[in-house]
């Protein structure tokens, strides 16, 4: 399923070996790293990487460059001499008054300095993967990310801090009423389905913005978008991003979809047929099973404090992705 493109389309993926003995150390010696989020299940390994590189090279062969973004840490088994593998560590694009950084916010909020970078780029996390063919419609149409603009309340969670602070810069530009009447047929896509159409019909009256609907899926940016982001709200951004570790006062790279979204810079996107599942004994089974028929296009895996017996569940996770993927990618030695 190869295609051919005026612009190219590239993947970034942070990646963060939480076993490295040198990475523990710097981390644990880095000041201020006491008083904020630094729980394990945010760098243990489930040991599922390089099914998402055969993931990508099977179901998205399109993608021009694949930017690997590590502390310095790289897997054994990766083939960094790929042509189409670019291993960008934090000392290559963030900038030194950040660094160094543990901060996922920092790490996400620059990344449209890495050298090389298309301006059509696609944000992964290491626990989601492709399971289905992928055309890069997917991701962009008509040189546009796309997306869907659904209106939400966010839910008490680790993050709903940073969301909120998001929010308030957001607001302080945008009015909700007018974004929706410069925009109406973003915001009320049919390819949204009825039950987002209702939901976001709900919060209509109100003046400001209460809150986006977040996917938790692959995330297509324009690197431009993150150039004018740091252009309006530099001074915010600046003082979130030297927080070497999160912090509830950060701003994250929503900010930056958000106001994409209010602009109507995107094309709707549906994300019926993507999966978003917590692992735990009780879900184990069904998201195994799940990856082996190819349910869903694409699936998020959260991690979760609950797990007692983590080394067996990560034995049946990789099992699940070695029968979706048994062919070795050239990634891997």
């Amino acid at each position: 399923m190869k295609e051919n493109h005026p612009e190219p389309i590239d993947i970034v993926i942070p990646w963060v070996d939480g076993a490295d003995p040198a990475w523990r150390q710097a981390f644990v010696s880095t000041p201020g790293t006491g008083h904020t989020d630094t729980s394990e299940i945010r760098y243990r390994d489930w040991k599922t990487l390089r099914y998402w590189f055969r993931s990508v090279e099977c179901f998205a062969p399109w993608v021009r460059r694949i930017h690997f973004i590590t502390w310095g840490h790289l897997p054994q088994w990766l083939d960094t001499s790929h042509p189409k593998l670019h291993v960008v560590r934090h000392d290559d694009y963030i900038p030194k008054e950040y660094r160094p950084t543990f901060n996922s916010n920092t790490i996400e909020l620059n990344l449209f300095r890495i050298e090389g970078l298309a301006e059509r780029f696609v944000l992964f996390n290491d626990d989601t993967f492709l399971c289905r063919p992928h055309r890069s419609e997917a991701f962009f149409r008509n040189g546009l990310p796309c997306d869907m603009a659904r209106l939400s309340v966010p839910q008490p969670s680790t993050v709903g801090h940073i969301i909120y602070n998001n929010l308030e810069l957001i607001n302080g530009l945008h009015r909700q009423r007018v974004v929706l009447r410069h925009h109406p047929g973003k915001w009320f896509s049919p390819r949204y389905g009825l039950g987002n159409l209702l939901k976001t019909l709900t919060l209509v009256p109100w003046s400001f913005f209460p809150g986006f609907f977040d996917p938790h899926m692959p995330q297509a940016y324009l690197r431009s978008s993150f150039e004018r982001t740091w252009q309006q709200w530099g001074t915010q951004l600046d003082r979130s991003c030297r927080h070497p570790v999160r912090d509830l006062t950060d701003l994250s790279h929503w900010l930056i979809r958000y106001d994409v979204l209010c602009r109507g810079e995107f094309v709707p996107g549906p994300f019926n047929d993507c999966g978003l599942m917590t692992l735990s004994e009780e879900t184990i089974d069904p998201i195994c099973q799940a990856i082996r028929s190819r349910h869903y296009r694409m699936i998020c895996l959260n991690d979760s404090e609950t797990i007692r017996d983590f080394d067996t569940m990560s034995r049946k996770l990789c099992a699940a992705f070695e029968e979706l993927l048994p062919a070795k990618s050239e990634f891997e030695r």
